[in-house]
């Protein structure tokens, strides 16, 4: 299944790399307090969003190529 992540997402989930899918959802979810910028708010829980409409084994199969 393609989840269409931005360039913008997938450089997220890079750098929230973990073991998990879950992993990466609870260390985002983590973060989120923190940020004062409305833009990375918005990205982060869209890309949470994506993160749980997909199985793990998507998430294992999915490749993470952070874009420079």
């Amino acid at each position: 299944m393609n989840h269409n992540f931005t360039v913008e997402e997938v450089n997220l989930i890079c750098i929230f790399a973990g073991e998990s899918r879950s992993e990466v959802i609870e260390d985002i979810e983590r973060a989120l307090p923190y940020l004062d910028d409305s833009d990375m708010e918005e990205l982060s829980h869209r890309t949470i969003g994506k993160l749980q409409n997909m199985t793990d084994e998507e998430f294992e199969q999915f490749e993470m190529i952070e874009a420079e």
